[in-house]
C-alpha cells in the first residue's frame, strides 16, 4: 500500500474510533427518520451479494439523502461505503463528519487510489469484504430532470473488472422530488454547489436493489476509456434504468462523449 492510502486508512480508523458514539446515534436517527417521515421501502436486499460487490446507482437531491439512506437503510446488517468525492468527505470536511458519517473518498482530479481501494475490495484486504456504492452519473440532478438519468462515466467498470465483482445495479426513487435541487452555481474544480428547496418534503421513498450481474467478458482486457464509456452505458446504465423504470417514468440522457464497442473477437 502506498504511502497516501496508508494515511487515508489511518485518518478513516481514526474517525470510525473516536466518533463512533456519535455515528451510531446518528444512524438510529435517520433510520427512524427515514422510516418515519418518508416511509422508506427498501425492495430486493437478498440481491446483495455476502461477498465484495459494487452498487450502482442513480444519483438525485439535495443533502445526500439518497447517499445517506441508501449507506445507513440499505442493509440492516452492514454499512454500505460510498465513493465521496474527497473534499466532502469526513476526514476534510464538516458535512462529511456530521452528517454522512461513512465513505471512502475519491478526488474529483486525479483518478481512483486503487491501493486505498483494494483495502475494501481486493481479497486480503483489511476490510475485505465490502459493499461499495458508487454514482455513476457524477452529480444528483435538477429536479426539472427527474425523470432522467444522465450519462455514466466509467468508474463504475474500472472498478467492477479490476476486482472482478459483481455490479448491483439499484434505484434511488422519489429523492430528487423530496429534496428537490432547483439550480446548481459553476465550480471549476470540484462538484456544483446545489441550490436546494428547502426543508425536504415528505414523500415516499423507495430504494430497489435488481438483480447482480457481472462483466466477466472484460476481466483481464485493457479496455479504452471509449470502450469503458460504452459499457458503462450499454451494459450497466440500462440495468439501472430498467429498475427505475418499474416506478416511474425514465429517459436516458445522450451519451456525450465518444464510445466504442469491445471487440472481444481482437482482445482475445
Amino acid at each position: 500500500m502506498n504511502l497516501e492510502a496508508s494515511k487515508t486508512l489511518e485518518k478513516i480508523e481514526a474517525y470510525q474510533r473516536n466518533w463512533s458514539t456519535y455515528n451510531r446515534f446518528r444512524k438510529v436517527f435517520f433510520r427512524f427518520y427515514f422510516k418515519l417521515f418518508h416511509r422508506l421501502e427498501v425492495i430486493g436486499r437478498e440481491n446483495v451479494p455476502k461477498g465484495a460487490s459494487l452498487v450502482a446507482a442513480n444519483h438525485g437531491g439535495g443533502f445526500d439523502l439518497d447517499n445517506v439512506a441508501l449507506s445507513d437503510c440499505g442493509l440492516p446488517d452492514r454499512q454500505i461505503q460510498a465513493l465521496i468525492e474527497s473534499k466532502w468527505h469526513f476526514i476534510n470536511h464538516w458535512w462529511g463528519r456530521w452528517w454522512v458519517g461513512s465513505g471512502i473518498p475519491v478526488p474529483t482530479q486525479g483518478g481512483i487510489n486503487y491501493k486505498l481501494i483494494d483495502s475494501y475490495l481486493k481479497k486480503g484486504g483489511e476490510h475485505y469484504p465490502a459493499t461499495i456504492s458508487i454514482y455513476p452519473e457524477g452529480h444528483s440532478g435538477l429536479f426539472k430532470n427527474r425523470c432522467v438519468i444522465d450519462m455514466f462515466f466509467p468508474g463504475v467498470v474500472r472498478l467492477a473488472v479490476r476486482y472482478q465483482v459483481p455490479i448491483v445495479p439499484v434505484a434511488m426513487i422519489g429523492f430528487r422530488e423530496a429534496c428537490p435541487i432547483l439550480t446548481e452555481t459553476f465550480k471549476d474544480h470540484g462538484p456544483n454547489m446545489p441550490v436546494i428547496m428547502l426543508p425536504p418534503l415528505p414523500l415516499k421513498l423507495k430504494i430497489e436493489f435488481g438483480a447482480p450481474f457481472e462483466l466477466d467478458d472484460y476481466y483481464g482486457l485493457s479496455l479504452s476509456k471509449e470502450e469503458e464509456y460504452w459499457i458503462a452505458n450499454q451494459i450497466v446504465r440500462p440495468r439501472v434504468a430498467d429498475i427505475m423504470a418499474k416506478h416511474k417514468r425514465v429517459e436516458q440522457s445522450k451519451v456525450s462523449v465518444k464510445m466504442k464497442k469491445p471487440d472481444l473477437a481482437v482482445k482475445s
